[in-house]
């Protein structure tokens, strides 16, 4: 099933930032409502961004 990326939601860490080996992590809010969170770095390469089409296939391993 198709979906449209409604939101992105990305954490605000303040001055203190990502402790090291973080990864950042970001929440795509899904035209359904769901919420699915995933690495900043995999959204940013697969052009995952508010207003693009993501599948379940694409999320598949991300989802809980």
């Amino acid at each position: 099933m198709k979906h449209i990326i409604k939101d992105l939601i990305e954490p605000d860490n303040g001055c203190e930032g990502f402790a090291e080996g973080e990864e950042p992590m970001v929440t795509l809010i899904l035209d359904n409502g769901r919420s699915v969170k995933v690495p900043d770095m995999t959204a940013y390469r697969r052009g995952w961004d508010t207003g693009a089409e993501i599948s379940d296939e694409d999320i598949a391993e991300f989802a809980k």
